[in-house]
């Protein structure tokens, strides 16, 4: 057995070594680390420190901007208000913080890896969730584009416990091995553990799959058009910096000499015995005079920066176009005092693309909800009806939400959808509002139940009284009743 998964461990070993160049720089460009703008090899100091102060990180928005709309509130079937019994281990392994990190790896390098295992620590029924980036980590499928788990993943942490030697953690559909990548295919595999799940427990994430396999990244097509924005930025700012202010000049001038503080005499070089002279300094403050008629005055205009802004900002606009997003969260963009609904609109193309991205990395938090029930023992993996619910990030005010969630109530859709409606409300803030709402309407019920019991009493016991004063029934005594016997 130990031949085959060191083989496997050494072939996913080169495919992490050929793409690491490639992803590592993705990286780089999504923390803003980016390669300088060009400049003269022999650069001064003050040149290479504007050069640093170019680098403005545009191409993080690309995974900025839909990360903050990317949040899973919920896994819970079709018609019902309450989450699945698998919702409690997502709350276990604290994935409301760590959902991002996923997100955002998945978004940068165009695929992150989340592995859902046995806790040997509290028995075989807990699952553990962990996630592994694209640089470290990949997972080889027999289909990369249709299948759901791979045949196995390989994952190689950057800080090794050893420097003298390699270790790689691999999965299959057996169990996890512990893998020394430097060692004799004998000896190389360290440790092993079933986890008897009968697939490979891991799951790919990622913005957008092709039918060849291949991902996505959504900072990698910014690479280019961001080298070009910093080198727009470093021109701009060698312009301001040398070019902007007018510089003044004088011809003609006689110089006057330096003279020593103490004698008052004229100072000279002590190498060449010429007299040595003071500059003149033509500062905005000084005025300038010259007995001579010869003297010319002058000053050389600044250098125009209208075009360097004009292609900087098509540049810019050229990044937010290809990242799909839209111009005002940009600040600075030509979009200013908008109403909400031509926001909303200004948003439409971007509300698609979050759609995509939702259903495509919904799939994927599905698949680990799906292993975390069998590592419950809840039954074989299967697909099941369950759906992700994602938080509401629209841009609406909480009115807006309100009326909105007010006339869907009023066609008959139930309180716990229409809340889903209106942002900022947690699935806890539902859940307490329709126990709150459940409350509020049995004891209505109650009260009307009680009020109609005591008009029920009221009404009989004017009927009994009625009776006890008129035993016949008749309500009244006839005339003359008295005298018929005579």
């Amino acid at each position: 057995m130990s031949l085959p998964v060191v083989k496997r461990a050494r072939h996913a070993k080169s495919l992490i070594d050929r793409d690491f160049d490639r992803l590592n720089l993705v990286d780089r460009y999504a923390r803003g680390a980016h390669r300088a703008p060009w400049m003269p090899a022999k650069a001064n100091a003050e040149f290479k420190d504007l050069v640093k102060r170019s680098i403005l990180n545009v191409s993080s928005l690309a995974v900025e901007a839909p990360l903050n709309a990317l949040r899973v509130s919920g896994f819970r079937k079709p018609g019902s208000g309450e989450n699945a019994f698998e919702w409690k281990y997502w709350q276990k392994n604290r994935l409301d913080e760590r959902q991002n990190a996923v997100h955002r790896a998945a978004l940068t390098s165009g695929a992150a890896y989340v592995v859902v295992t046995p806790d040997p620590r509290k028995g075989r029924r807990e699952p553990v969730i962990r996630a592994y980036d694209a640089i470290s980590t990949v997972a080889v499928y027999a289909d990369p584009a249709w299948d759901e788990h791979p045949l196995f993943a390989l994952h190689v942490p950057e800080q090794q416990p050893d420097e003298d030697r390699t270790v790689g953690f691999l999965w299959d559909d057996v169990a996890k091995y512990t893998v020394d990548l430097d060692a004799e295919p004998e000896s190389a595999v360290l440790a092993s553990e079933p986890h008897g799940m009968g697939v490979c427990p891991v799951v790919r994430f990622s913005p957008a799959v092709d039918l060849r396999g291949r991902s996505r990244s959504l900072v990698e097509p910014l690479i280019t058009p961001q080298d070009r924005l910093n080198q727009q930025t470093l021109s701009l700012l060698l312009t301001e910096h040398w070019g902007a202010h007018a510089i003044r000049w004088a011809s003609g001038l006689a110089p006057s000499e330096r003279l020593d503080p103490e004698t008052g005499d004229p100072l000279r070089d002590p190498e060449t015995g010429e007299p040595v002279y003071d500059v003149p300094s033509l500062d905005p403050s000084t005025l300038l005079m010259a007995p001579n008629s010869d003297a010319r005055f002058g000053q050389l205009p600044t250098m125009p920066t209208g075009d360097l802004l004009a292609s900087r900002r098509q540049t810019v606009e050229e990044i937010m176009g290809l990242a799909d997003v839209p111009p005002h969260y940009l600040a600075g963009s030509n979009l200013v005092n908008l109403s909400a609904d031509a926001l909303a609109a200004a948003e439409t193309s971007f509300k698609r693309f979050l759609s995509t991205l939702q259903d495509s990395l919904g799939e994927s938090w599905e698949s680990v909800f799906r292993l975390c029930a069998l590592v419950a023992g809840r039954g074989e993996i299967e697909q099941d009806e369950s759906q992700v619910e994602w938080a509401e990030k629209a841009t609406r005010s909480l009115a807006q939400a309100a009326d909105a969630m007010v006339k869907l109530m009023q066609q008959g859709v139930p309180l716990s959808v229409a809340l889903r409606k209106v942002p900022g409300f947690s699935q806890a803030d539902i859940d307490e509002a329709v126990k709150a709402a459940e409350e509020a309407a049995r004891k209505a019920e109650a009260a009307e139940a009680e009020a109609l019991k005591q008009q029920k009493e009221a009404v009989n016991g004017g009927v009994d009284s009625q009776k006890r004063r008129d035993p016949a029934g008749g309500g009244r005594v006839p005339g003359r009743a008295g005298s018929a016997g005579r």
